[in-house]
């Protein structure tokens, strides 16, 4: 279970009502070359491009951040993910015409690879903290310092089955869940 950060971050002091002066226009995403290992992604990036072999022999090895094309790859891949998903999360809680601008800086993250849940790590890990600017100014409107948030997975000799049953992108429930706590910290107050 994908522990809630907004239990232990520390309340914002913006008042509800404010948040209907903001409209959110622009989110700009900070921090891929933090990223470890994203599996789904990196055999995204293997597929659709014509990678350089060494890369494709190496990435499974190696941190993904070794490797720059991949880490651009990643880029684009959070940048649209977490576009659309903030988007919709605060488009509703920011409804008023003054713009402002979504900076997400990712801090942690990291979906360990199947050899590092079989011998070494077994835990999927997300940080970011989240910045609100005027558009027009760059003036500080929110700041939410995000926790380190934690899934433990299935290891071991068990990894192999608990990956036929897994399915859908960690790396994508993991950033839905991170936004939605984000969102509810907004809310909370």
């Amino acid at each position: 279970m994908f522990l809630i950060g907004c239990l232990s971050v520390a309340p914002h002091s913006l008042a509800f009502e404010d948040f209907g002066r903001y409209r959110l226009t622009e989110v700009v995403v900070e921090g891929a070359e933090v990223i470890r290992s994203w599996p789904s992604e990196e055999e995204r990036f293997l597929q659709s491009n014509a990678a350089d072999p060494e890369i494709a022999s190496r990435i499974k090895s190696e941190p993904a951040s070794n490797f720059p094309q991949v880490t651009a790859h990643f880029q684009q891949v959070l940048t649209a993910r977490i576009n659309n998903e903030l988007g919709s999360l605060i488009a509703p809680v920011f409804t008023g015409k003054q713009p402002v601008r979504a900076v997400v800086r990712l801090k942690v993250f990291d979906i360990p690879s199947v050899a590092r849940r079989v011998f070494v790590d077994n835990d999927a890990k997300i940080q970011a903290d989240i910045d609100i600017l005027d558009k027009a100014t760059g003036r500080l409107i929110l700041r939410y310092n995000g926790r380190l948030e934690t899934k433990k997975l299935i290891g071991g000799l068990a990894t192999g089955i608990a990956l036929a049953f897994e399915g859908s992108d960690l790396g994508y429930s993991m950033i839905t869940d991170y936004l939605s706590a984000y969102r509810n910290w907004l809310l909370r107050n």
